[in-house]
């Protein structure tokens, strides 16, 4: 995703914060709502039309920038097979780490959490030893990568929690609150690497916004998203077979 792209992201979710739409912004803008969601796609989007839209729903221009993380915000980073190991042989710490990840501090996960807080100081010490944070007087964190985390397929973290989305996840009577679409398809390769980018874009994105909601303690649901394809077919496609 590019820097334009987290920026415009960063701005529409500044406006959801504020609880201002599309059509509060084209009335003050004197424009369409079409106008205003073409505008607010828009790559060429001018620094004065910027400037409008913030003065309008009292945004400031330099928290969309914070926001974005312009930097980081695109980053998708894997730890060593020292760390993810380390982890995957101690569930609470890797919870614990995950816990740091989100953006809680040490205190707030001894107060939330049935963590005692000599058992929360041991963690600190031996994710500073892992190189996963840096610890500070008073047990303040500063995590060493930021962004995205994701587990390696093949390393011990990512083996553990593919085996739990094959027996766990994936077998469950999924309701129709959930949501579930499966389709066969016959694409090409060229095709399929298109549509890869565009799910990659999607996850981040979706990423992107739950570490917003999180950071503003908006109300928020555990969710599981799975995206997949893969070379495959219905049994019943084999009943009748091709000529040779």
């Amino acid at each position: 995703m590019s820097q334009i792209d987290q920026f415009l992201n960063s701005l529409k979710r500044s406006l959801k914060a504020k609880n201002v739409l599309y059509r509060d912004l084209a009335k003050a803008l004197k424009l369409s709502e079409s106008s205003v969601k073409r505008i607010l796609s828009n790559k060429s989007l001018s620094l004065e039309r910027l400037e409008e839209i913030c003065r309008v729903a009292d945004i400031s221009f330099s928290e969309v920038v914070k926001s974005a993380n312009l930097e980081e915000a695109s980053q998708v980073f894997t730890l060593s097979d020292e760390q993810e190991k380390a982890l995957a042989e101690n569930v609470r710490l890797l919870h614990y780490f995950m816990l740091l990840h989100e953006g809680k501090s040490a205190q707030k996960i001894e107060r939330e959490y049935q963590i005692p807080a000599v058992e929360s100081k041991k963690y600190l010490f031996q994710l500073d030893r892992l190189n996963l944070i840096e610890l500070h007087p008073r047990d303040k964190v500063k995590m060493k990568k930021h962004g995205f985390l994701r587990f390696r397929r093949d390393g011990p973290v990512g083996k553990a929690m593919f085996e739990q989305t094959k027996s766990n996840y994936l077998n469950y009577d999924f309701k129709s609150e959930d949501f579930l679409r499966f389709s066969f398809l016959k694409l090409s390769a060229p095709t399929l690497a298109k549509y890869k980018t565009k799910l990659e874009r999607l996850m981040l994105e979706m990423q992107e916004e739950g570490r917003f909601e999180v950071e503003h303690n908006v109300n928020v649901l555990d969710m599981g998203v799975l995206l997949s394809f893969r070379p495959w077919q219905y049994s019943y496609m084999g009943a009748i077979k091709k000529k040779e």
